[in-house]
């Protein structure tokens, strides 16, 4: 085979300006070629415009170029980037400039414009945006509302392994970082104790590891005294903001409260061996559980748990569910109320796996008038609850497709699992997020014909 040479002994003569222009062909069977014809962009601006005028004034200041901008957030959906790498993309990639509208265009966004737009729509937004897709779908007959399978799954949050001793020192660092706004002689004072705690926390580092009993007994002693300075620390803090007035003190008063709340557990812990059941796994990410998976690799995962609901061929449907809400016992009213708020109907067959098996959920669907129930039942093989068998074999088929869609939100291309968030509201955001981003890739292959759907 030949071989061509051009471009490695002299760079373009046309490539020596201070930019280059090129022409870049976008194919009708591109993603962002076929969603851009196919979204209703007009809807999707006022859910934006709803929920942005909820926290601006859009009536005010510089015009916003909304296609754009919506164009944006959903390429970053689509390829979970983070705001620099949509910054980029923006800039460079034909596809993604067809789908903000900037054919005829140099204008792109920074990636400070593309995270202030994503807030301002916020995670309702971006559920009511997600309805809009599910309904393309329904009306193309991608999917139907005859069969919804449920399941719950856990978010893990961004956070570090919560050990109670990783708690106090970044209390230690926090409240010394504050001192320094509260006089000269509170931020001396807050100083040394820091400085004594960090020293306890380096000894329990070194000198307290492994499991055996003295490292234990050692470790107890000195997690004592580090405590002891914690409280300290609390105490000089809470007498530093007693004469300050405003909105600073409420500040001051809402963190303290946090690190109070911190210490208390870890003193229970400390007394007891055991941990609160409620307890506080991160100083930023407040909503965040200990949830038991029962798995042997991974016991444990800490975040919140949300209700998946998967519809016919894979389209996605799910929320937060509220702290406390531990198990599936209950999980049908949560469900359906999901389901009915995107669909707008009812289904005609209920499927979860046997967790949730107990009397109030089957009395609900009853309730509900939902004409089948298909919750696999504890120990059984068939699913005796189910008023029409027919519907046995879907159920089963149906229920494993509900892994593989919660599976597919956690693949790292989508960003539901450990997102890149600092508040938990960026974290439930990103969640809606990720399973807006699942179902465009579904609608995109269903309107191109790239993907064999089951009957």
């Amino acid at each position: 085979m030949t071989t061509r040479m051009e471009g490695l002994d002299q760079f373009s003569i046309f490539s020596q300006g201070n930019q280059v222009r090129m022409d870049l062909l976008v194919t009708n069977g591109s993603r962002y070629w076929v969603l851009a014809k196919n979204l209703e962009w007009k809807e999707l601006g006022e859910v934006a415009n709803k929920y942005r005028a909820q926290k601006v004034n859009i009536h005010n200041g510089r015009p916003l170029n909304l296609r754009m901008h919506l164009g944006a957030m959903i390429a970053q959906s689509l390829g979970g980037w983070t705001d620099r790498e949509t910054e980029e993309m923006m800039k460079y990639h034909a596809g993604v400039r067809l789908l903000c509208g900037l054919e005829q265009s140099q204008e792109s966004l920074d990636h400070t414009s593309i995270e202030s737009f994503r807030n301002q729509v916020g995670s309702a937004g971006f559920e009511e945006i997600n309805k809009l897709v599910i309904k393309v779908a329904l009306e193309k007959n991608f999917t139907d509302v005859e069969l919804c399978s449920s399941d719950t799954t856990v978010q893990e949050s961004p956070i570090e392994y919560p050990t109670e001793v990783g708690h106090m020192k970044k209390m230690a660092a926090k409240l010394v970082a504050t001192a320094r706004d509260l006089g000269k002689a509170t931020a001396e004072k807050m100083t040394k104790l820091g400085e004594a705690s960090q020293k306890i926390f380096t000894t329990i580092r070194l000198f307290a590891r492994g499991k055996s009993q003295k490292a234990v007994e050692k470790k107890k002693k000195l997690s004592i005294k580090m405590h002891s300075k914690l409280r300290k620390m609390a105490h000089l803090m809470g007498s530093a903001i007693r004469d300050i007035k405003g909105k600073a003190k409420e500040r001051y008063q809402e963190e303290l409260k946090l690190y109070e709340d911190i210490l208390g557990q870890i003193r229970k812990w400390l007394k007891t061996g055991f941990h609160p059941k409620d307890k506080i796994l991160s100083l930023w990410e407040k909503t965040a559980r200990a949830i038991s998976k029962g798995k042997l690799s991974k016991p444990t995962e800490f975040g919140r748990r949300w209700v998946i609901t998967n519809l016919k061929n894979g389209y996605t449907l799910g929320k937060p569910l509220d702290l406390g809400a531990d198990n599936d016992l209950k999980i049908a009213p949560e469900a359906l109320q999901n389901f009915y708020e995107m669909t707008e109907e009812l289904p005609k067959v209920f499927i979860y796996d046997r967790g949730a098996d107990s009397p109030l959920n089957h009395e609900f669907l009853k309730e509900a008038g939902i004409e089948v129930d298909a919750i696999f039942c504890k120990g059984q093989k068939s699913l005796k609850h189910m008023s029409d068998p027919s519907y046995e074999s879907t159920a089963r088929q149906l229920r494993a497709s509900t892994e593989a869609s919660i599976a597919t939100l956690k693949h790292p291309r989508y960003k539901f699992n450990k997102p890149n968030a600092k508040t938990s509201k960026g974290c439930v955001l990103k969640g809606f997020s990720a399973m807006l981003g699942a179902n465009l890739n579904r609608l995109h292959k269903d309107l191109t014909g790239l993907r064999i759907r089951r009957a």
